[in-house]
């Protein structure tokens, strides 16, 4: 046994039923300090010197009494810093045995485990995240307390599967939510988002948003889904406070600009006042309006280029073939977003009145690209009549020159090709 011993880890020794050290292996040797010859034989208690009041003497002394197994946790009095796990046993002929294990790392690596999940816990709490572990082979779900909470149910009454949540869930959105796990798990993805509402017992609708994490089995079938779900009806609810803000103030724009026009009619009737200006003077309006319904889309937050060249070429397009637009997704804030716009509007105007826009076989080009923050967007005609510079240039081209070169924080320049009309503005980008 002696020798069987002295190749474990841990410190072992033996005592008989007087008290004597019988048995002590190298381990023990170590953690001890002491070698083995110095102990065998020798009365335990005069050796090492313990109290008999301690909690470490009085299990010796019951395993001893006792013939029962029993085990302690505690700080090694010979190892300051250290924690050990001590296990006493009894032995034949009245002997008991020790075996210590050094347990400092596992201990230290289960405080820092327990403390993660108390941060967890509260960070979970806080956030009033709902968890889930679903299992696929036994259709079976865990749910943390926070779940149950969020659906406005008792804690441990959801149960172990997804009937209850299922059944509060509206016909509508269960079917779109059913969709999209559907594609997900057909595409083989790794993660889902998606969102849903659930009618508590009490009757009030929350919307909640759910993440999840989804393994994959060695078939490519789904054999676990983990994922997190939250309340954001308060932030639906301020989204949909904001859209209707911003449908007021898009309306009341539109309603300023209607009487804009109506005030600048009845102010400048009977002055003489040349149709195309009016017409001019209409358009441009109408192109702010466009922007202005653009920009409500996005919540006014942003707008693309394409998004402004496609509202900006949409009334003179002709079967889809007159225009062609290509270039990188680029966003614009709302200022650049309007100005570049009106501007896309005056270059349209002007092509239909004179350029490539007033044959049936003008085309017109629209490319642009982007490096870091600077855009550079040309307007290319071609197929019109010939061109010739004009001697001088009206409000729109004023407009193109300067209003918007200022605004875009660039250059814009118009050259007046014989074969049709190039117009290359570049800006710097606060893209949005």
């Amino acid at each position: 046994m002696a020798a069987v011993l002295d190749n474990v880890s841990d410190a072992y020794f033996a005592i008989d039923q007087g008290w004597r050290v019988v048995l002590f292996n190298t381990a023990a040797e170590a953690f001890f300090g002491v070698d083995r010859e110095s102990v065998l034989g020798r009365d335990f208690w005069q050796l090492f010197g313990r109290s008999r009041e301690t909690p470490y003497a009085r299990a010796l002394e019951a395993v001893m009494a006792e013939r029962r197994s029993t085990r302690l946790t505690q700080p090694s009095n010979m190892r300051p810093g250290r924690m050990v796990e001590i296990r006493i046993a009894p032995l034949p002929d009245g002997a008991i045995g020790v075996s210590t294990h050094d347990i400092t790392a596992l201990s230290k690596a289960e405080e820092a485990a327990l403390l993660n999940q108390q941060r967890l816990d509260l960070a979970v709490s806080a956030h009033r995240m709902g968890i889930f572990d679903w299992e696929s082979s036994s259709a079976s779900v865990m749910w943390n307390p926070e779940m149950a909470a969020l659906l406005g149910l008792d804690p441990g009454t959801l149960g172990g599967t997804v009937e209850m949540l299922r059944a509060m869930i509206p016909d509508e959105d269960l079917a779109v939510l059913d969709s999209t796990m559907r594609n997900i798990m057909a595409s083989g993805a790794a993660t889902a988002a998606y969102e849903y509402r659930v009618r508590r017992p009490d009757g009030a609708i929350r919307s909640l948003e759910g993440a999840a994490r989804l393994l994959y089995g060695a078939e490519g079938k789904v054999a676990r889904v983990v994922g997190t779900n939250i309340d954001i009806t308060q932030r639906k609810t301020a989204e949909t406070h904001q859209r209707l803000l911003l449908n007021e103030l898009n309306h009341r724009v539109k309603n300023t600009l209607a009487i804009v026009q109506a005030m600048a009619r009845q102010s400048l009737r009977g002055d003489g006042l040349p149709q195309e200006a009016w017409e001019a003077f209409e358009g441009r309006l109408a192109a702010l309006s466009a922007a202005h319904n653009v920009l409500t889309e996005r919540s006014w937050e942003s707008a693309t280029i394409a998004q402004m060249v496609a509202v900006a070429t949409a009334p003179y397009e002709d079967g889809g073939t007159r225009f062609s637009a290509d270039g990188p997704s680029v966003n614009l804030e709302p200022k650049t977003a309007v100005a570049l716009g009106l501007a896309l509007h005056e270059l349209a105007t002007n092509a239909s009145k004179y350029g490539a826009l007033s044959t049936t076989a003008g085309r017109v080009a629209v490319r642009w690209t982007r490096s870091g923050k600077h855009l550079r967007l040309t307007w290319t005609e071609t197929g019109g009549p010939p061109v010739t510079p004009p001697e001088r240039f009206g409000f729109g081209g004023r407009l193109l020159r300067r209003g918007l070169a200022e605004e875009l924080q660039g250059a814009v320049q118009l050259n007046f090709r014989p074969e049709g009309l190039v117009c290359t503005m570049e800006a710097t980008l606060n893209e949005a």
